[in-house]
């Protein structure tokens, strides 16, 4: 598809639109260290190896990270000017890297990449990110003011899903070039908080903390939703491993079982290809709904949640209202 150099090359220049007298912060880990190394060269290409900073998780903290380290977040409230999280995700680490996110958007401008590999960086970072970035407002154009929309398919998801109009759909369209843009990286969604999810949903990928340990797996994890709820006792998998590290996933906070985001893919390259049990990319590529922490400062949704977990949907029919079909067996129709 393309070659990691070209997707680094793809996240700095384009995606981040680094430019000269900038200061670039990459953080990585050992994992992902040849990812960080890619992102550092084509930085430092345009700004000088002065300016930019590589930090390994490891060699500042344990891990999993239970804070912020505080070097990165010295590095992060003032003198980065662009910002990249680029390490693989582990359980308990989240609150650290959501700190992070907040000191990113608050100071600089981020691509995030919590879980990257070296295949996502040759296919999805290696898409035209200009097709991205018109399918995204196209998207949103028909979207922004929708009331409701029903998602079905033939696995057995039959969704309603409602919006509240001062929530906002935030069109990740994979160019951030101003101070506060963030986005994850390979990108191509547009997402909101919906106000409320009723219905029957089927999948068979989620994201972390379990996209890695499964990816995609044969035993579909289904569920009933009423009133934004997952019903706990409807909850049905083969797979007993799976299906109570997502029940004690899924209870770990009071809202952990709330529906908290409903996302439709915008990467065209993406959307023509199989999924590849990493929810960076495949979120990008299917209709998606996550449970837990609704992003508030991007959407205006009113919780917040130390858990997120996102469920991918196959093969899709999307209706806006009540007869705008926009998508029928994942491909759109507009």
């Amino acid at each position: 598809m393309g070659t990691l150099e070209e997707g680094a090359r793809n996240a700095v220049w384009v995606c981040m639109g680094v430019a000269p007298e900038e200061n670039v912060l990459i953080v990585s880990d050992r994992a992902t260290s040849s990812i960080g190394e890619a992102l550092r060269k084509q930085a430092s290409s345009i700004v000088g190896d002065e300016r930019v900073r590589l930090v390994l998780l490891e060699d500042l903290s344990e891990r999993p990270l239970k804070k912020l380290p505080e070097e990165i977040r010295s590095l992060a409230s003032g003198w980065a000017n662009v910002t990249f999280w680029a390490a693989q995700s582990l359980p308990g680490e989240l609150v650290a890297r959501k700190e992070f996110l907040a000191l990113a958007k608050r100071n600089a401008r981020h691509g995030h990449m919590p879980d990257i590999t070296q295949k996502l960086m040759e296919q999805g970072m290696c898409a035209d990110y200009d097709a991205v970035y018109e399918l995204t407002h196209r998207i949103h154009e028909i979207v922004r003011n929708a009331s409701k929309m029903s998602v079905s398919n033939r696995f057995g998801t039959d969704l309603s899903v409602e919006f509240n109009p001062s929530w906002r759909w935030i069109p990740s369209d994979g160019r951030y070039h101003a101070s506060g843009r963030w986005g994850n990286l390979p990108e191509g969604e547009i997402f909101t908080a919906p106000a409320r999810v009723n219905g029957r949903l089927v999948t068979n990928l989620l994201g972390e903390p379990v996209s890695e340990k499964y990816g995609n797996f044969n035993e579909p994890l289904s569920f009933d939703v009423v009133d934004s709820i997952i019903q706990m006792d409807t909850l049905k998998c083969e797979n007993r491993t799976l299906r109570g590290e997502i029940e004690r996933y899924l209870s770990a906070y009071p809202c952990s079982a709330r529906a908290s985001e409903f996302a439709l893919p915008t990467n065209p390259l993406l959307m023509r290809l199989p999924t590849i049990g990493n929810l960076l990319q495949d979120e990008k590529a299917r209709v998606h709904i996550a449970f837990g922490d609704p992003y508030p400062d991007e959407t205006g949704a009113t919780w917040s949640c130390n858990t997120h977990v996102d469920m991918l949907l196959e093969q899709c029919n999307v209706i806006v209202g009540n007869d705008l079909k926009l998508m029928e067996n994942g491909d759109y129709l507009v």
